[in-house]
């Protein structure tokens, strides 16, 4: 017959006045649940679809489509020759049917020193996205080129972020796929909201 042990696991358990104690146990750290990469899907798509589109760099536009994307540069059509461009030369990108709205809201910063960008203001972090998009607060970002958009972020990734910027006539919404390393500055537009403490969730819940 086998001793139990129990009774001495739970008296080494006990504090000097009798009272036991939790056991310690090393809690092992969580893996973060991995996110769906959607600027290569939005990519994807737009290659399977041959959607017409136009990719602003630091020295003009290209007009496109796109043949292969890629995790550094994209093989894109321009005017029937396949074109490599690096993706750290890109500023933002768009499908060619929101080219009237990009147009009308695009504004241009006259203080920005494009020959030498520096970033300002807010730091661009994750959680400042997250909480703009969970709370739908209307972002400013402009770019080392000086451009800059308002919108409402759809998504980011740690190397886009989707910014729908307004009505696409009566059909839609228009966005613009704007590169994180091209950013320079991040205007939140409203206060963000102050969480409720969790007890206060709970009573409210």
């Amino acid at each position: 017959m086998s001793d139990d042990t129990t009774k001495g696991q739970v008296n080494s358990a006990k504090k000097p006045d009798g009272k036991t104690t939790a056991a310690k146990v090393k809690k092992k750290p969580r893996k973060p649940k991995p996110m769906p990469d959607v600027a290569r899907m939005y990519i994807e798509d737009q290659t399977r679809d041959q959607t017409p589109m136009v990719f602003v760099t630091r020295d003009g536009e290209l007009r496109a489509t796109v043949v292969q994307g890629g995790m550094y540069e994209h093989v894109l059509n321009v005017n029937g020759e396949p074109t490599t461009v690096k993706k750290v030369t890109l500023e933002y990108h768009y499908k060619q049917i929101d080219a009237d709205t990009v147009a009308e809201k695009v504004v241009h910063d006259p203080s920005m020193d494009t020959e030498n960008p520096r970033r300002q203001g807010r730091w661009l972090s994750n959680r400042d996205l997250w909480v703009s998009r969970q709370q739908w607060i209307p972002v400013r970002l402009t770019l080392r080129v000086a451009a800059q958009f308002t919108g409402l972020i759809e998504w980011f990734t740690p190397y886009a972020i989707k910014l729908n910027i307004g009505l696409r006539g009566e059909d839609g919404t228009a966005s613009v796929i704007l590169h994180r390393h091209a950013i320079v500055r991040l205007e939140l537009l409203e206060e963000p909201k102050e969480e409720q403490p969790s007890d206060q969730k709970i009573q409210n819940g």
